[in-house]
């Protein structure tokens, strides 16, 4: 849920990570709706796809041994360090500039896997889809899975989603990489990776991604239509939108 309320001369806007994404990856027409508490409904493949991603977790758990991690380890950005899967939260928060007023927009996730590998901060996002194929012409990832991700690689972390200042840290790195794996849902072998360093033009669809939600979240842009029947035939939130394309 997107949640907007005003605190003294700025409009804060706080939402989930997937709610950003998906509002701007699939369709700024979610923001409103989800403003006014609606939620689209669980799909099978929702379902299913949360199942395989705790299947993961355990499996990881089971048979991987990972080092904890000192803080020192963290701040040392030589160091190369890796979190258990899911065992890192993410909390996000910036300030965007209108003429009336400033937006904070604070954006809060869980991230599967974070890593830091020769300097290289990375962040890997898994997505098991029951057709991976579907994917093999693809040269990019869907938009809402890059923002997804490139909001977790802007974040701070923390082990625990507290609102404990002292719970959260940032990594040290020269350079930051995001990798989206299309898993297949039965057998949760990846079947593409799609990968990219998180660069100047990335920095700059982000910050314009970020203006276009505090825009339209506070009402002072208009939400911006996609003009795809096909989405509108696949969203969850097709039976409460008004600007259904039937």
């Amino acid at each position: 849920m997107i949640k907007v309320k005003q605190e003294d001369d700025v409009m804060l806007v706080k939402a989930a990570v997937t709610d950003f994404a998906e509002s701007l990856g699939y369709c700024q027409f979610k923001i409103p709706l989800s403003i006014k508490g609606l939620k689209p409904e669980q799909t099978q493949a929702l379902a299913e796809g949360f199942r395989a991603h705790h299947e993961e977790e355990v499996y990881e758990q089971e048979h991987v041994e990972l080092e904890p991690v000192t803080p020192e380890q963290i701040q040392d950005s030589k160091e190369d360090i890796e979190f258990a899967r899911e065992n890192i939260f993410s909390r996000f928060m910036d300030v965007v500039q209108f003429p009336s007023q400033p937006v904070v927009v604070s954006l809060s996730g869980r991230v599967d896997k974070i890593m830091r590998l020769g300097q290289t901060l990375i962040v890997q996002d898994d997505k098991f889809v029951s057709n991976p194929q579907s994917y093999e012409n693809k040269s990019q990832p869907y938009v809402n899975h890059m923002l997804q991700v490139m909001t977790y690689l802007n974040s701070s972390y923390g082990t625990k989603n507290s609102p404990d200042p002292e719970n959260w840290f940032s990594m040290p790195h020269s350079e930051k990489m995001w990798k989206i794996r299309i898993c297949d849902r039965k057998s949760r072998e990846p079947y593409k990776i799609f990968s990219n360093k998180f660069d100047s033009f990335s920095a700059k669809f982000f910050q314009e991604s970020l203006r276009i939600f505090a825009g339209v979240a506070t009402g002072m842009m208009e939400p911006e239509h996609h003009n795809s029947k096909r989405k509108c035939d696949a969203c969850g939130l097709k039976n409460f939108c008004d600007h259904r394309i039937l």
